[in-house]
């Protein structure tokens, strides 16, 4: 049953209590008052009557007299007369004829009469047996003086009151089916009132139910109704506001999430995965779909990760560990792993994985430069003791080899100022702090200037090398720097050519920028080799590098003043057949 009709019933169920209340107590005063007065009007009627009664005729028991004036009086009052002397017998009756009269009862005992004959009046209803129906008696003492010679009675039958009660009765039954009606009618429109609001606020209720708060209740009322859609409409105000932070900070979360170069792995206390970063679908080649839910082992298959997770559930302690990976590359891992608690419970793992493979390999280049500077400053410098102890010794004398002695010292010397200088100056590109003095200017021209100071180079190696970049070549760059960078490629393609080899050296326009090669037809580099190439103190062979006079510092030097420039440089190259050095810079 819905609200609707339960409010109805309501108001019916109490129009009815109500009204049913109001009948009974009416229909009870109506009787009581119908009999009030029906029994006043027969007492008036009867105290008339007893005035009209001769006394003789009572004391002589005249009953002809007796029965002419009762039948003429009852028909007068429409009321049933009886005469009955002090003994009881009756003398005359209003119903009975002068025949039947001998054969009626004695009244003596009768309520109303015993009463009149005691000289007061006398009242009672009672079903007759002689009529068969209810009668209302009412009787007064017939006097003579003080002495009583009997009774009037006076009997009305009932039925004409109940026939008076009915008729008000049906009047009041009417009056209270349409008041019911007017009820039900007024009951309805005041409930359609009520629940319409009720219904709207249930409707609204549904969609806030449904996750859309954007609804509002509208009630211009300022009642109870009116009190609860306006609470309503806070709520769901305040919800929609709280959802749309929420909101907010799960997008800055995911963001934030998405966005870290640390792999992030989150997993279950049953080690299921909960979620990974895209840096993890990168690392371990997988998609989030395809993980979620599954166990950490049957979808990222290593079991050093697996081993941290399941030590972090067990020991609710934080763990961290490195680890190697081999495929598709190798790199290296740091692996820190974290419980999640909730109420002091472990309820999963949080996993970041960072890559520290970089860091590694840097911490390895750090480590043979420290012993690459080492063991270079050490070869020269044990060479210049041991010559210098020699000449101490006695060799200073010898004048056909201290000369050569001396000389030998003296490009070991220039060796390590050679070292020292380069040194100097890889750390002051690599400080970022140098201002590089940028202007355009030909790099043709400024080649060929180059070029002019290898000649000697070139011819003792019968090696040919051509300057084909074209005329007015132009650059915006610093050109010292770039004759440092040219300087150093040149001098690697003649050192590390061959007899009779060639150079080339040409460029292009490539998106905006100038692409510049450095060709040579000598020995190459591995492919091994050829990542490490501008690395400081890399060799590929480091005993004929040595004794060329290379510090192993010059591509290195090049890489960082190109990279000053916002330039690249990169090197491509078949072992025995050459390499092609290449950088690009901006154009003038």
């Amino acid at each position: 049953m819905g609200f609707k009709a339960k409010l109805i019933l309501s108001y019916l169920i109490i129009i009815l209590v109500s009204f049913g209340f109001i009948a009974f107590f009416l229909d009870k005063n109506l009787e009581e008052n119908s009999l009030h007065n029906i029994q006043t009007s027969l007492v008036t009627q009867a105290q008339l009557i007893e005035t009209q009664i001769p006394p003789g005729s009572i004391k002589n028991e005249d009953i002809a007299s007796l029965e002419a004036l009762v039948k003429n009086l009852s028909a007068k009052t429409k009321c049933r007369i009886t005469i009955i002397n002090i003994r009881g017998k009756v003398l005359a009756d209003s119903e009975q004829s002068l025949q039947e009269i001998p054969a009626m009862e004695n009244h003596l005992y009768r309520p109303e009469v015993k009463i009149a004959l005691s000289g007061t009046i006398g009242i009672d209803t009672r079903y007759s047996s002689t009529l068969g129906i209810d009668m209302l008696y009412v009787a007064l003492p017939l006097k003579e003086g003080a002495e009583i010679l009997g009774t009037i009675r006076l009997a009305l039958p009932l039925l004409s009151v109940e026939k008076t009660l009915s008729s008000i009765r049906k009047i009041v039954i009417l009056g209270l089916l349409f008041a019911v009606f007017l009820a039900f009618i007024l009951g309805t429109l005041l409930a359609a009132g009520t629940i319409k609001p009720i219904n709207r606020m249930i409707q609204i209720s549904r969609k806030y139910s449904e996750g859309d708060f954007s609804r509002r209740i509208i009630q211009s009322s300022k009642d109870e109704m009116g009190q609860l859609a306006n609470t309503l409409n806070k709520m769901a105000q305040d919800i929609e506001d709280k959802i749309k932070e929420i909101k907010a900070q799960n997008q800055k979360l995911a963001a934030i999430f998405n966005s870290m170069i640390e792999g992030i792995i989150v997993v279950d206390k049953s080690s299921h995965i909960i979620s990974i970063n895209p840096t993890i679908e990168k690392i371990f080649g997988v998609s989030k779909e395809e993980v979620l839910g599954n166990i950490f082992l049957e979808s990222i298959r290593n079991n050093d990760i697996s081993e941290v997770i399941n030590s972090v559930l067990k020991e609710s302690e934080s763990i961290s560990k490195e680890i190697n990976l081999l495929l598709p590359v190798r790199k290296t891992f740091e692996v820190s792993a974290a419980p999640i608690f909730d109420n002091d419970t472990v309820n999963g793992c949080l996993v970041v994985i960072h890559d520290i493979t970089e860091i590694r390999r840097l911490e390895t280049i750090r480590s043979d430069f420290v012993a690459n500077v080492s063991h270079e400053l050490k070869t020269p410098l044990t060479s210049i003791k041991g010559f210098i102890e020699t000449l101490l010794e006695g060799a200073l004398d010898d004048k056909e080899n201290n000369r050569s002695f001396l000389k030998i010292i003296q490009d070991h010397a220039e060796r390590l100022d050679k070292l020292v200088n380069d040194l100097l100056s890889l750390a002051h590109l690599e400080s970022k702090e140098i201002a590089l003095e940028k202007k355009s200017f030909d790099l043709r021209k400024q080649v060929d200037e180059i070029i002019a100071s290898f000649k000697t180079q070139l011819k003792k190696k019968d090696m040919e090398l051509k300057n084909d970049l074209p005329s007015g070549f132009m650059i915006t760059a610093d050109k010292d720097k770039v004759e440092q960078v040219f300087t150093n490629l040149i001098d690697n393609a003649i050192k590390f050519n061959k007899e009779k080899g060639l150079i080339k050296i040409y460029g292009q326009t490539v998106n905006g920028r100038v692409k510049i090669t450095v060709e040579d037809s000598g020995i190459g580099i591995p492919g091994k080799d050829v990542p490490r190439i501008f690395e400081r103190f890399y060799r590929v062979d480091k005993a004929r590098s040595r004794e060329l006079g290379g510090t192993g510092l010059g591509l290195s030097i090049v890489k960082h003043i190109v990279e000053l420039h916002n330039g690249t440089v990169g090197v491509e190259s078949v072992e025995g057949l050459g390499s092609n050095f290449w950088l690009i810079l901006p154009k003038a």
